[in-house]
C-alpha cells in the first residue's frame, strides 16, 4: 500500500460474505487506496461511499464507512 499504515476493520456480516465471495485482503486494500485518491462510484454522504471493483471476473460491490 502506498503511504503509512492502514488499519482494516471488518465486521462479523462482512467476514462471512466475504469468506462466501472469496474477496481477498488486498483487493479490499486496493478499494481503499483508489478511495484515498478519489476513485469512487458514489459519495453517499457522512463518510459512505460505495466501490465496485472485480475480482477473479466478477463484480463486487461494497458500501462502506470511510
Amino acid at each position: 500500500m502506498s503511504g503509512g499504515n492502514v488499519r482494516l476493520f471488518k465486521t462479523k456480516w462482512f467476514m462471512r460474505y466475504a469468506r462466501q465471495e472469496r474477496l481477498e485482503d488486498h483487493s479490499l486494500c486496493d478499494a481503499i487506496e483508489r478511495a484515498e485518491r478519489g476513485l469512487v462510484d458514489a459519495d453517499l454522504g457522512s463518510g459512505i461511499i460505495k466501490q465496485r471493483w472485480r475480482e477473479q471476473g466478477k463484480a463486487v460491490r461494497a458500501v462502506t464507512d470511510y
